[in-house]
């Protein structure tokens, strides 16, 4: 794997992923509210305002780190240590008490995917030492955060069928057939989760899905943005979409094979 890291799916993803985090801090700065659908701090909790600056303001230092392969190690191991408190601590005590119902299910997906992508990366960027416990916790990121990417996309495709109008009314009303297209979008979640989980076919159902969430991001959440853009809930879909395309890519590069059918 000690070429990954250079590839051009991984490359392309981690720009995505750095532009995305610091969007999503920008806005949290912008707005006085913790990072959007990631960090799920209820209004009713203390420190609402102060919690959003101050970790809008990490995030953003660390999408910035992530633009650079000498600081992209150090910047995706903080960014995956937030969004796993951000999974464990903050959406998970929300879900297991609801687990019943769906409600809760997809930002605790949207945040344990970018938790699983995020891990991943620590894993491919250089240098790859095994010094420590905690150099072998960081470079177990390759097989876990594809598992945890994998289960991400499986949700998001339930979710799909779940809430199927909800889903469709997304979908710009020129496209013909829109229920139609949120079924298919989530059976292409769910295969894409399945190839990742199971190692058949993964590498393209990884690369699909990155395409997938890119053109959301231009044909679904750009229209919406310029047509309301003082909301800030558009601008985050559009950053999420981003971020969420850059982790698939992100994922995709760790399946990529050498000439000789090793894995780089």
């Amino acid at each position: 794997m000690n070429g990954v890291w250079d590839t051009f799916e991984a490359r392309l993803g981690r720009l995505m992923f750095a532009i995305a985090w610091v969007a999503l801090g920008v806005e949290s700065l912008v707005y006085g509210i913790p990072v959007m659908r990631l960090e799920a701090w209820d209004k009713t909790w203390p420190g609402y305002s102060t919690v959003g600056y101050i970790t809008g303001v990490i995030v953003i230092l660390a999408g910035i780190g992530l633009m650079w392969a000498e600081r992209a190690k150090l910047s995706a191991s903080i960014l995956a240590i937030i969004a796993f408190l951000w999974t464990a601590g903050l959406h998970l005590t929300r879900l297991v008490p609801t687990i019943v119902h769906p409600q809760y299910w997809e930002g605790f997906a949207e945040c344990f995917a970018v938790f699983g992508a995020a891990w991943v990366l620590v894993s491919i960027m250089p240098p790859r030492l095994i010094t420590n416990m905690w150099d072998r916790i960081l470079d177990n990121g390759i097989p876990i955060g594809r598992i945890f990417f994998g289960i991400a996309l499986v949700i998001f495709g339930a979710m799909h069928f779940i809430y199927l109008n909800f889903t469709a009314s997304f979908i710009p009303p020129w496209f013909p057939h829109r229920e139609l297209l949120a079924e298919i979008t989530g059976l292409a979640h769910i295969a894409a989760g399945l190839a990742i989980l199971s190692g058949v076919l993964a590498q393209l159902g990884a690369t699909l899905a990155g395409i997938m969430y890119l053109s959301w991001f231009f044909v679904l959440h750009i229209p919406r943005v310029i047509a309301t853009p003082h909301d800030p809930f558009e601008w985050n879909g559009a950053f999420v979409a981003l971020m969420l395309s850059g982790a698939a890519f992100i994922v995709a590069a760790t399946f990529i094979k050498s000439a000789d059918g090793e894995p780089k």
